[in-house]
């Protein structure tokens, strides 16, 4: 594959430039024995409100990750990239269980209308992507530490889990999200760039690449709405076209990194600078997660010249 070489040479031009189903859903990634995810977490809150936290860690387990270990351990946590896993599952649940006196009465009606959206907006990649499954391998999960991710299980099947939890908590726009999300597993059916090109041996240009990509391809198929709602952060769709050209020229400074360090096996600084979220300012100057609108910005300059 030669998408990062391509990227750094367009960037060198910006910086010099002036400006579904629930059941064939879950049987497609392997766990076919689970039941429903609002099943699962009714049955885990019924017995765990109000109980210490380790009783409440125990009843997860049981109720929520035991019935999907593959998927939890190989997606959700990342088990193989995260050396500390265990640790950070413990703090980021804790956090999750305080929240779910406020969100529980919610999460059956969220995971109804993924599942509508998943119908609609996967009709809609196919309009664009003509090759795009019809069923797509995408799961319905909880999880405390993201909305939607592109992962891939331990036999290398992509998959996008979809965590109803946290998409009630922040409201998201499943119109806008899905298609994003829905292309990522796309291109790793297709083109073999896996979550989301964060993989071993990949430069900082794929991730790049793949996230404006996605978010071009929700523009698409959700047509009228902000450049900040397809980033899904205001503060990006606010960012001028002036400031493009030194945003190219700093991105460019780091394009030799690798995603994932091959020594510590660990998610590189630089990602985290470019595309991680949060309230904790990451790099110096520019928002969070300023990667998606310079991916997104090389997008529609490629798309002057290419269809």
């Amino acid at each position: 594959m030669n998408r990062p070489g391509r990227v750094s040479r367009l960037l060198a031009l910006v910086a010099g430039a002036t400006s579904l189903c629930a059941q064939p859903v879950i049987a497609a990634v392997g766990s076919d024995s689970a039941p429903p995810i609002t099943t699962s977490f009714q049955a885990f809150w019924s017995a765990a409100q109000g109980k210490p936290f380790a009783q409440q860690e125990a009843l997860w387990d049981r109720y929520v990750e035991g019935p999907r270990a593959r998927l939890y351990r190989s997606v959700v946590w990342e088990v193989r990239d995260n050396p500390q896993w265990q640790a950070n599952r413990e703090e980021m649940l804790k956090l999750r269980f305080a929240q779910y006196p406020r969100v529980a009465t919610l999460i059956p009606a969220e995971a109804g209308q993924i599942e509508a959206q998943l119908r609609v907006q996967s009709i809609r990649l196919r309009r664009l992507f003509p090759g795009a499954i019809g069923v797509p391998r995408a799961v319905i999960v909880l999880a405390p530490d993201f909305d939607s991710k592109s992962g891939v299980l331990p036999d290398g099947t992509p998959v996008l889990a979809l965590a109803a939890d946290t998409l009630a908590l922040e409201k998201a726009d499943l119109g806008i999200l899905l298609p994003h999300e829905l292309f990522h597993l796309y291109d790793a059916e297709h083109a073999g760039v896996k979550n989301d090109g964060v993989m071993p041996n990949t430069l900082i240009t794929l991730p790049l690449f793949e996230e404006g990509l996605a978010t071009y391809v929700s523009s698409r198929a959700s047509p009228g709405h902000s450049d900040g709602q397809y980033l899904f952060q205001s503060d990006l769709g606010n960012l001028p076209q002036t400031r493009l050209r030194a945003a190219a020229r700093d991105f460019l400074r780091v394009a030799g990194t690798f995603t994932i360090d091959p020594k510590g096996h660990t998610i590189s600084p630089v990602f985290v600078q470019w595309f991680e979220g949060g309230r904790t300012a990451l790099n110096a100057g520019y928002p969070n997660r300023t990667g998606y609108w310079l991916g997104l910005n090389l997008i529609r300059r490629l798309r002057r010249t290419y269809p």
